[in-house]
């Protein structure tokens, strides 16, 4: 569900700024299929703030998303992200198992530091494929992500073929699932809805075309996780993220024979510093969320080779800077 009061909206807005499009940074999401025998209804991806998520697992389900896995109908879904500032792409059609669609998203709010996507999946009840609030990669990366099945659990998964309409029981069968080999006839799954968003158990399914308790062929449409996979690239050229810098100004102070202290500015990227690594002649001594270092244990009259390295919040590790000293004698 969208984590974020609507009442809150206007003042979301306001406090974003809207930056200019001069500042927009584009990325490539490619959504694949990944099963046998499923199909996807139109696939919405979006990058939205970090204060915010399309479903939770183990909570109950947004009205949007039980409309979206329910009936394969995005549109609500889009217009609420979109109404705190997001920026959100959706596809037009179904995607057949093993296809694979791809959006260009232009991110012209700084503060959409997050990309999520969802998808029902049919012949489905109430499920469907989703990833919730990934980092974006830096510039020139491309980061996968493997997608599991869920099931929204607002509709009791009877696995018969119906509307499709939120609070109607069954489930949608446009022309390609029918043809992928769905049945009529079945008396129904004997369940109810869960009441929560939760991984999806997969579909029993049977083996009779036209009665049975599911309208799901099992030798066609059962599948295990993952069911997607979805792959973000940033793209490149003026809007691409930098690596952490060099660490500027090292420099080291001798106390004793047996200790020493180095000391560093903090180093610039285009994302956020975790922290440094320190290394001693080579040695990975320690990663810390500091600009100095200090050690007491060392042997008198020794030159020492200290190395530090910037680490960004995406793991890219930074040129490293060094600087030698020696304890006295």
């Amino acid at each position: 569900m969208i984590s974020m009061k609507r009442t809150a909206v206007t003042a979301l807005l306001a406090s974003l700024g809207m930056a200019s499009a001069a500042n927009a940074t584009e990325y490539e999401v490619t959504v694949t299929n990944l099963t046998s025998g499923l199909y996807f209804t139109p696939v919405l991806v979006a990058a939205h703030p970090s204060s915010a998520a399309i479903f939770r697992a183990g909570e109950a389900a947004s009205s949007e998303l039980q409309i979206l896995a329910e009936g394969g109908n995005v549109a609500p879904m889009a217009a609420l992200l979109e109404s705190i500032g997001s920026t959100v792409a959706t596809g037009d059609s179904l995607l057949a198992p093993g296809a694979s669609v791809s959006f260009t998203i232009n991110n012209t709010n700084p503060d959409n530091s997050r990309l999520s996507m969802a998808a029902m999946l049919l012949p489905t009840n109430d499920g469907f494929a989703g990833l919730n609030s990934i980092r974006f990669p830096e510039g020139g990366m491309t980061m996968s992500y493997d997608v599991n099945g869920y099931d929204a659990g607002t509709e009791a998964n009877d696995e018969i073929i119906g509307s499709g309409a939120p609070g109607e029981a069954g489930f949608p069968a446009p022309p390609p699932v029918v043809a992928s080999g769905t049945g009529t006839g079945g008396h129904g799954v004997d369940v109810t809805a869960e009441g929560f968003v939760h991984i999806h158990r997969n579909v029993i399914g049977d083996l009779d075309s036209t009665g049975g308790p599911s309208d799901i062929n099992a030798a066609v449409h059962r599948w295990l996780n993952p069911v997607a996979r979805v792959s973000v690239t940033r793209l490149g050229g003026d809007n691409a993220a930098n690596g952490p810098s060099r660490v500027p100004s090292l420099t080291a102070a001798t106390y004793s024979s047996t200790s020493v202290e180095i000391f560093w500015e903090e180093a610039t990227t285009d994302t956020a510093i975790a922290g440094y690594e320190i290394r001693r002649d080579g040695e990975l001594l320690n990663t810390l969320d500091a600009r100095s270092f200090f050690e007491n244990t060392l042997a008198p009259g020794t030159e020492y080779r200290y190395e530090v390295r910037a680490i960004d919040i995406n793991g890219v590790v930074g040129e490293a800077a060094s600087v030698t000293v020696s304890t006295n004698s």
